[in-house]
Formats: C-alpha cells, structure tokens, sequence
C-alpha cells in the first residue's frame, strides 16, 4: 500500500482497485464511473505486469479511443515505471530482480503499443498484409479522402450501370427514384459494411386497393382545389393549400397515369401522427368546410389507414431496389479500395478481423507477440473492437490449420490476457456505431471467463457537483436501477475531492437576455456574458484561462462564442468549429484555380479583385480599353499600369506553378503575401490562422502522398473546406487558453470551471434514420430510411420502419440522458449552467436539470461588457512605403550568409583549376556528399576509375581497419562494390571483387598500416567541420612553433577531454598568419567566418605527434596527373592544419598513399 493510500479513509471500491493491481491471472472488467480514477488503475495494472515478470514491455497492447488520450496513457505509463523503480532503490533491501525488470521496461518502453484501435489494427494488417489479400504498401485515407474517394466511386459507378443498361436502374427508374439520390444510403452502407439490411417485401399493393385510395384522393384535391381563392391570402398560402395546390398541379400535367404518380401522390398527405394537417380558416373561402376538409384529409392519410399502408408496401418495394444497388455497390467499393491499396477505418477493422478469424497459425502468432490487452473506453468503441481483442486474447484449437470461420461469442480469452475499462452512463457515440447493448453482451460474456469489477469513488468533482449528479440521475427516468438493452443502471457518485482551498466552489446558474429569440443573437448574448465574466475573474486573480471548460450541444454557434472570447483579449482553444470562417482560404482557391487555368479571364479578374490585389472594376476598364487582356501567361504591355503590375506578379507565380510542387507551391506565396500573420491579425484570427494551416497541411499531405498538382492542391483545400468539424487550432495543446468544444468532443476532458453553454439548443434527438441491433444468434442487423438530401422526403425503408424508428427513439432518448451526464460531470469545483427565459426554458438542452436547479443552484448575474475597440493601424501611403522600404532593406541585410561553408575538396580543386589542371580523381568529399567535379582525363577506364571506386576502396579499407579479424570480409567487400555500383557479371557478381581483395591485403601488407595498427590511437574516416579555417594563409609545412612550440595553438575540440571555453576558441580563432581569421575580427569587417568541412582517411598518434593519411586510387599513367598530385599533397596539408586545431596536438607527418601504385609519399 502506497503512503497516499494509508493516508486516507477506505473507499468503497478499495477491494477492486486492490484486485486491479494483484489479480493478474484474471480477465477484468472495469466499470468506472466517472472522475475516479480508471486511467490510474489502468496504468497500475501495466505497472504490476512488468514488476512482477507476468509480462514484457513489448508483450502489451493499450487501445485508446483518441490519439490525445494514448499520448496522455503512454507518458503516465512511464512516469510511473519511473516512480516504482525509484521506490525500489530506496528500499533498505532492493530486490534486484524487480528493479532490473523495471530498468528494461524503460529501455524498451516504446515497444509497448499504446494507441488507437485504428492504429493497433493497421499494424497488425503491415505484418500480415498477404494473408488478407493486401498490398504491403497500402494507405491509411485520410478523412477529408475518404469522402472524395467514395463521391468519385459512387459517381463512376452509376456512370458504369448507365452504360451497361443495368436492370437495377431501370427498375429504380420505374419506381420513380433517382440513383444519384441514393448516396446518402451508400454512405450508411459503407460505414456499416459488417450490418445485414434485411429487404422483406410483401410486393406491390393490389390495383383493387389503389383504385380506392386514388379515388379518395381524387376527391379530396378537387374540393380543397374549389375552397381556395385563385389569388392568395396576404398572408400567404397555409401548408395544406401548398399541398393541394401542388397536387392538383401534378394532376393536371401528368394525369396520375402511373402507379408509381398516384403513390407519390398519396405519399404527400400520410403522416404516422400522432399530429395531424393544419388549415389556417381565414385563408379559405369557407371555414367550416375548411376545417371538415383538414379532418377529411387527416383520416386519410394520418395514422393506420389503407392510404398509409399503402404508401408503407410501396416505399417498402422501393427499399428493397435501393439496399439491392447499395449493397452491390458496397461489395464493388471494397474491393476497389483494396485494388488500389487505401483503406479508410473501418477496412481496417474488418480486414484485421478476418485476419484472425481466418487464419489461426497468423492469430497464434499474434497472441503470443501481443500476451496482455488493455481497452479503454470500451462503451464508445466500433463493436468490431471486441471480435478483434477477443480473437487476440484467445487461442485457436489446437488442430486447427488453414483458413477457419471462428465465432468469436465462444472464444475464452487465456487468463489475465484482457483487461477492459469503460463506463456505460458515458456511451454518447451511438452515431459512430458505438451500441450500449452490444456492450452489455460483451459484459455478459465476462461472467462466463473473468470477473466484472467496479470503481464508483470519484477523486474529481466537489460535494455538490456529486450531490446534483445522485438526486437527479438516481431518478428512473435517467438511470435505472437496473440496467436495460438502450440506459445503464444508475450508479452513485462517491466524490473525494483533492484536499485544500479553491477559489469557489459549487452549482450555479445564470439568465441570458429574455429579448433575443434568434438563435444567433443568443450565442452571442451568452458568449458576451461568459467573456465578460471570465475576464473578470482572471483580472481579479482568480482563475487562469485556462481552468475553464465552455460545452455546448451542438457546434453551430461555436464561432459566436469565439468571437466573444477573443474580443476580451482571452486566449481561447476552440474544437469542433468548422474550418474556412475568413476569406483566406477561398482566395487561395480562387488562385489555384487562376494557376489551373491561366488563360481564363473569369478566374484572372476574380485573384485580382479579392484580398490580394483588391483592384477595382475602373481599372479593368481602363486596362482592357487601352488594348491590354487578362492571360497571366502573356501579360502583355498594354493597358492600366495596376493591372499590368499584377498580371506580372501573377506570371512569376504561375512560372512557378509549373515547375514546383503545388505544397511548395503555395507554401512560397503564402509566405510571400503574409497570408498567416494577416489572418492571426483579424477577428477570429486563432481559428483563421489555424484553418489556413490545416489547409496546408492537407495540401502537403496529398503530395506526400503522389499528388503534387494543382488540381490535387484544389481538390485537397476544397476536402478540408469540407470537413465541418476539424480540429485546426493554431497552438495546439496550448494549456493557458479557454477550452470552447461541443459536449461530444469533451470526452476524457475536465476543468475546474464548467460552463454548460448554447441553452437554445434542443435535447430533443433528430428523427433517427438507422437502427441496429446486434445479438449473439442473430448477429450485425440494420434497418434504415432512405431520404432525399435535398427535400429530406422518404424515398424507401423498411414496411415496419417505425417500429424501428420508435426503439431508435428510445436508444437516442436514453443517450441524450448520458450525454447530460457526461456534461456535469467534467467539472472539478464550479459547474455554471445557461439559461434561456422560463417561456422557452424547456427548449434547453439543459431542461432536465431544471427543477434541481431551481431549488439548489446559486443564481449568477453574469452582465455583458462590451470590449474595447481593437487596436487598429493607420498608415499613409509614403509612411507604407517607407515601412516597406526598410524591411526590404533589412530582409537584404539579413540575407547575406554569416558564414561562408567550404571543403577540402572544394579548395583543392580550385588550386587546381588555377593551375590548369582538369583531373581528380579522388571520389569523396568533407559531408561524404561532395561531389568532385574536375574533369575526368581522357584515358581508358583502367587508368581512371572515377568515384565509385574509389568510394568501394575507402569503404572497405575503412571496414578492415575497425576489424579485428584477420579473415577477409568478401561478402562486405561484394556488397560495397553492389552498393557503388561497379561492375556485374552474368550471375550478378562484382567483376573487382578479387582486384579489390588484393588492393587492401596489399595496404594491410604495407609499412603505413603496420604504423597505423601498433599506434596509441588510430581512427579512420574522421568528418570534421572547422570554424576559422581556410586556404589563405602560407603552406605551414614543419613549422616547429605551430607543431609543439610555445606559440602552439589551443585546440578547438578536445577528442579526448573537454570543450574548450569560448574565450580559448577566440584565441585559435585570432592566430594570425596561418589563415585563422578571428570571429570578432570578421564581424567588424562584415567578412563572414570560414567553416571548413572534410573527411580524413586515416589518423594514428605515436610518440611525437600524429600521422595524417590520404589514400589515393590513382594509377597515375595519365598526363594530368603531375598536376593533380601537388593538389593532394595541399589537400593532406589541410587535413593536417584542421587536425592540429581540433586536437590540439601536433601532426608530425602527412602521408599520401596511391594504392594502385604501392606508392606512399610522406614529407
């Protein structure tokens, strides 16, 4: 038991935490509640396995549910690996065996795999990706890819059916729905590619039915049509005159001939009810039969009446064509995903799934690698999660080989190999396949193999944060008692909150302004009381920015809230918001799209008139009067002189445009315009920068990925402009800012101050469009509505849809109750909760709590205070130009290098070439990417060989001289002369490989490496960069006082001892007359410093000083060669020079070795 533990009373829950820790051999499901501790005992947990040997770092696998939260697992994880192993050092007897597994667990701690599900199973599929049919090579999409490449999909596959004639769309086309409608039903298929959508169908209603609804709603349309006036009210037409005079209107231009024209017909008058049409009386002639006509058309069509059903059997005939083309559609999408190698999320669930289903030798593997595995969040994961972990957890028989169907319901996870943690009062994910009662059957099957455990203590919030969640939540009408297939059972919340004083504490609520009704006046009249607040409170010193956590429903009024923020001057970090709220990003669409089409004179006028030129219509007129065009590829000379300036300016752009990357591209102008510094400067400027960025980086990210058009540029701003919920903050992780986020993206979050925001948003869930159910025995079912994107209208579903919409109804209705739950309980000391004017308070999606509220909370006054104007600047136009003027200058200044970066190489071929010599033959240089550019002699390959022989020979003789085997490495000799490039035979063999050979036995052979070998040091291959060094000074060649004499130099970098102080790295950068120019001296002349870089072959020290080497591969039978071997002698003397400064030890000898000629030179 830890210090803290014995410190405090017992809680409730100290038995399983305790059993968390120690029952190791035990599969465990934690429910935790929330605030109490779960990724603590999670991470508890993982720390018991590696101290007590149970298992390896690199033998444990943690899924979370974001990337944040694995971030946050990982470094907790060894921030308490770190602690436990000091507790043990501390200890008067260590146990050397637990520390020395801690001590490797920290070694090896990033081979545990702690990440999302999505990220554990595309590892999982990189492993094994044949046995699944996958190339090796594949992607993950990206979000805003994932809907381009479903749209182009859907689009080039109805193209395809059209050009085959298909039946399908001929039947859909006789039914009177447009495939191109259907897309929305595609989505939900593709999401859901695991649900079977059953497609029951009792055929088509009967003629002797339609006769009689026809006949009904024949005369229902003629008698409203004769009740109507021919002009309309002043008030305009009420809905039901809408609807018969649009009925009437269909009837005369088409008859009603066809079945599917009557159906459609009827279809507008049926409602399920319970409410019924609504007739404003004095819009019509009559009142009274007005009103008898409402009654009439409600027995009709409202309700269970022959018209309904039949309306019910034909959307039902129509839902069966249309799953039919999805689901064909879906299969065919699949397999081009996998033809082409990218996978969205859930290929890779699927895809990892079938891997261990099928395949039980990839399966064993795979559990043995992965031994122990830790879910968290489990209430809001995919249920395809659970198939994975438990087909890993659990072995496969014994007999069993080859490809296996496996039902996982019956797979027994291996003892202690499966540690789940989740809270079902949080599961607020149902949209993204998240299913309480498939969780509750997962629960269920933990009783079969393991033990169900719970932690209800929570260490986060208050007293009375925890005295709202028990009164209100314990009701029935939240949490049950016990739990049901769509609401968890209510747990009590024990609060023990952190000991000490807060500033306040407690429940409160405040009043928006009873006067705005439009939703938007009120995010603004709300987000201008909570900033007013805020800044209050951060002024008076008590809260920081970043102690507050702003919530609401739903993210359309997000921006409204940000604008009020940041107009009291508070930081604010906004999630969820969507990208694009400034003009930047659509002017830099507006540019591409001029550098795709250059020629355009729509897209040319459209870049010059917005943000970046801001020319006016005048101009243009002047421009295109005085004989000038609008063609950025031929600005030509003519017209206004503005306009000819930016269509030059726009020329150079769209010169570069066709030769750099669209990233690089548009990375360069965007610098070039300020474009980010501008969008930071205006209101909202967080988000805007942020969404510029974002911007970027998915332009970036499509040429990373083989797109690096302008076209793909286009198409990947267009994604992201898209994505209405992206996460794009300028600082990410910034912890001194106001947290503002919808509740959905507060998961895993808390704050010490929680403000339930946006009380106009309604609780009341949407009408559901999907229900699925899942069971043990009838596994994966859905059932869905498909609608029309534009009118909303139900093309098809299910003949019983609504009895499914009814259990949806209850599902979401129950979320909805979770979703409050997760709202309160994120805060730690203050939750403060909106209000709207009692008249439409129960249109707050915070209503439920209002009857505690009134009798519990303490009412606020939050008054609105106007900020301050914003700071503006004013310039003149010379006052601009000035400014311009001098930061040009100043950009000039600052371009000019403060050092100037030369090699060996590079100066010895400069002597060269003043010599007149054109040869070199010596293949390296200074960064082993120098290349040598003096011409080759005009001699036969033997003679020359060039520089990748002489890079084999380096190599290798580099290799021989760090070995110490006296055997001959050949096949490290064959793979340097591959790698190189040199000669191959006919069976891929080096042709040199034996000449190599013999060369280095010939060096080992020779009086420098017998030297080289018995020294007291010897190095090879030493890279060396060198401030203060050049070639002008005199050949310093045996100058006994700059070897070993008094005035001998400090040595830049000890190798062998310390760094020198700054002060002694002036002194050997002021030695005069050795071409050592001082630092100091060189900034007062504005003459940058020299850094010299080079490679030395071969160093050793014997008594006396050291020996410098070069080799050489030169045959020296070539006519250039006199000339070229003076430049080398100058080349060793560098080396030796920069030598002498790094070490400050003396270099006796410098030494020139010609391999090819079994020549040494030594002076």
């Amino acid at each position: 038991m830890t210090k803290n533990a014995a410190s405090r009373p017992p809680l409730p829950d100290d038995e399983a935490r305790a059993r968390i820790k120690s029952d190791l051999g035990t599969n465990l499901f934690v429910e935790a509640g929330a605030g109490s501790g779960k990724t603590t005992a999670l991470v508890d947990r993982l720390v018991a396995l590696i101290s007590t040997g149970t298992a390896k770092v690199d033998e444990i696998a943690a899924v979370t549910f974001t990337r944040k939260a694995a971030a946050e697992l990982r470094e907790r994880f060894q921030t308490q690996v770190e602690l436990t192993l000091n507790e043990h050092r501390e200890v008067e007897v260590q146990d050397d065996l637990i520390v020395g597994r801690l001590v490797n667990a920290l070694d090896d701690i990033d081979r545990a795999f702690i990440g999302t599900i999505h990220s554990f199973c595309a590892r999982l599929l990189r492993e094994r990706p044949i046995d699944v049919g996958l190339d090796p090579g594949f992607e993950e999409l990206r979000v805003e890819e994932r809907e381009e490449l479903r749209r182009r999909f859907w689009d080039s596959y109805l193209e395809r059916l059209t050009r085959d004639c298909d039946p399908r769309l001929e039947k859909l086309s006789e039914a009177k729905v447009s495939p191109v409608s259907l897309y929305g039903m595609f989505k939900v298929l593709v999401d859901n590619d695991d649900v079977v959508f059953p497609t029951a169908t009792s055929g088509l209603p009967p003629a002797s039915e339609l006769a009689t609804v026809r006949k009904e709603l024949e005369s229902i349309v003629s008698t409203g049509w004769e009740l109507m006036d021919e002009k309309p009210h002043e008030d305009g037409w009420d809905d039901l005159q809408k609807l018969i005079r649009k009925l009437h209107f269909e009837r005369e231009v088409t008859g009603w001939k066809e079945t599917t024209d009557v159906i459609s017909a009827v279809a507008l008058l049926c409602k399920k009810g319970p409410r019924g049409h609504k007739v404003v009386q004095k819009r019509w002639r009559d009142k009274a039969l007005a009103k008898a006509l409402c009654e009439r058309v409600d027995k009709f069509g409202v309700g269970d009446t022959p018209a309904h059903s039949l309306v019910s059997r034909w959307l039902g005939y129509r839902y069966c064509l249309a799953i039919d083309l999805g689901r064909a559609a879906v299969t065919e999408f699949a397999a081009h995903r996998m033809r082409i190698g990218k996978l969205d999320f859930q290929d890779l669930l699927e895809l990892t799934g079938r891997l261990l289903r099928e395949n039980p030798q990839v399966r064993r593997y795979l559990g043995d690698r992965y031994r122990c595995i830790f879910v968290d969040e489990f209430q809001d994961t995919d249920p395809l999660q659970a198939e994975i972990v438990f087909l890993l957890a659990s072995d496969p028989p014994e007999d069993s080989s080859g490809d296996m169907g496996v039902d996982w319901w019956f797979a027994n996870p291996r003892p202690g190999s499966l540690f789940v943690v989740g809270d079902p009062k949080q599961s607020i994910y149902r949209f993204r396949r998240a299913d309480i009662q498939f969780y509750r059957l997962v629960k269920e099957r933990f009783g079969e193999f393991g033990e169900v455990l719970r932690l209800s203590t929570n260490f986060r919030s208050r007293p009375a944060i925890g005295e709202l969640v028990n009164q209100v939540f314990s009701d029935p009408d939240f949490f049950p008692a016990e739990a049901t297939d769509s609401q968890a059972a209510f747990e009590r919340l024990n609060t023990i909150p952190p000991k000490g004083d807060v500033p306040c504490e407690g429940v409160f609520v405040y009043d928006v302004d009873p006067e705005r009704t439009r939703l938007e006046d009120v995010a603004a009249d709300d987000g201008l009381r909570i900033a007013s607040w805020i800044r209050e409170r951060v002024d008076a010193g008590q809260r920081n920015p970043g102690d507050f956590l702003i919530l609401t429903r739903l993210p359309d009024q997000l921006i409204e809230y940000t604008q009020a923020l940041e107009s009291h001057g508070l930081p604010v970090s906004v999630t969820g918001a969507r990208i694009g709220v400034g003009g930047e990003i659509e002017e830099l669409k507006a540019l591409i799209q001029c550098m795709i089409d250059p020629t355009n004179p729509v897209r040319v006028v459209a870049v010059l008139t917005g943000l970046f030129f801001g020319l006016d219509y005048e101009k243009f007129t002047q421009h295109s009067l005085g004989g000038g065009t609008f063609d950025v590829m031929r600005p030509g000379s003519e017209g206004n002189e503005d306009v000819l300036s930016a269509l030059r300016r726009l020329h150079g752009w769209w010169r570069r445009s066709v030769s750099e990357p669209a990233d690089i591209f548009l990375g360069t102008v965007t610098s070039e315009l300020g474009l980010l510094p501008y969008a930071a400067a205006e209101e909202l400027g967080t988000l805007r920068a942020g969404a510029l960025l974002y911007v970027l980086d998915s332009v970036r990210a499509a040429a990373l990925a083989g797109d690096a058009s302008l076209p793909g540029a286009l198409a990947a701003v267009q994604a992201a402009l898209d994505q209405q919920r992206a996460e794009a903050p300028l600082e990410p992780g910034r912890p001194d800012a106001v947290r503002l986020m919808n509740l959905h993206q507060a998961k895993g979050l808390q704050g010490k101050v929680v403000l339930l925001a946006q009380p106009t948003s309604s609780g009341n869930p949407r009408r559901p469009k999907i229900h699925t159910t899942r069971s043990r025995d009838d596994g994966a079912k859905g059932y869905m509505r498909v609608t029309d994107d534009r009118t909303g209208r139900d093309l098809a579903r299910p003949e019983n849809w609504f009895e499914y919409e009814a259990l949806e109804k209850d599902f979401s209705r129950d979320e909805y109750v979770r979703l409050l739950y997760v709202a309160v309980t994120r805060a730690e000391e203050e939750l403060v909760i909106s209000r709207w004017p009692r008249k439409n308070r129960s249109r707050s999606p915070w209503a439920p709590l209002e009857t505690w509220l009134e009798n519990n909370a303490v009412a606020l006054s939050l008054e609105p205070r106007t900020a301050s104007e914003r700071d503006t600047l004013s310039f003149s136009t010379e006052e601009a130009g000035s400014e311009v003027k001098l930061a040009s200058s100043d950009l000039s200044r600052r371009a000019v290098p403060t050092f100037l970066h030369q090699t060996v190489t590079s100066l010895t071929k400069e002597e060269l070439s003043r010599s007149g010599s054109l040869t070199d033959s010596d293949p390296r240089d200074a960064s082993r990417s120098l290349t040598k550019s003096m011409k080759e002699p005009t001699t036969s390959p033997s003679e020359f060989r060039g520089y990748s022989w002489g890079s084999a020979v380096h190599a290798a003789l580099a290799y021989t001289a760090e070995s110490d085997s006296d055997k001959t490495p050949q096949g490290i000799f064959r793979n340097l002369l591959v790698e190189h490039g040199r000669p191959l035979d006919e069976h891929g063999e080096p042709t040199e490989l034996r000449e190599l050979i013999g060369l280095v036995k010939a060096v080992q052979s020779s009086s420098l490496w017998s030297r080289a070998k018995t020294a007291k040091r010897m190095l090879t291959e030493i890279s060396f960069a060198l401030p203060g060094l050049s070639d002008g000074g005199p050949d310093q060649e045996h100058d006994s006082e700059s070897e070993s004499g008094p005035g001998r130099t400090r040595r830049q970098l000890d190798l062998f001892g310390q760094e020198l102080s700054r002060d002694e790295e002036k002194q050997v950068r002021s030695r005069q007359g050795y071409g050592y120019p001082a630092a100091d001296i060189a900034e007062e002349e504005n003459t940058p410093v020299s850094v010299l870089e080079g490679v030395i072959d071969l160093a050793f020290r014997e008594r006396g000083g050291w020996v410098v080497a070069d080799y050489k591969t030169d045959v020296g039978t070539d006519p250039d060669f006199t000339a070229r071997e003076a430049a080398y002698r100058r080349q060793v003397d560098l080396y030796a020079e920069a030598w002498a400064q790094l070490t400050g030890e003396p270099v006796k000898e410098r030494i020139l070795f010609f391999t090819a000629q079994d020549r040494i030179e030594q002076w």
